[in-house]
């Protein structure tokens, strides 16, 4: 499985990278590796997860 950013979410991660790098040098490029670290997870365990459907996201049914 693989993963892929929508491009709005791809320019607000990078201004984040770009905020924290201006703070402190490094910090972004760290940020930025604990944002691929946890989608790299998310990817890995979303195998193990049950298939989704309306009763699994709480849909109410009218």
């Amino acid at each position: 499985m693989s993963f892929s950013f929508h491009p709005e979410a791809e320019k607000e991660l990078n201004a984040a990278i770009d905020y924290y790098e201006e703070i402190e040098p490094g910090l972004g490029y760290d940020f930025a590796l604990e944002v691929h670290a946890a989608i790299k997870r998310a990817v890995y365990f979303a195998r193990f997860g049950a298939g989704l459907n309306n009763e699994s996201l709480g849909c109410a049914r009218g």
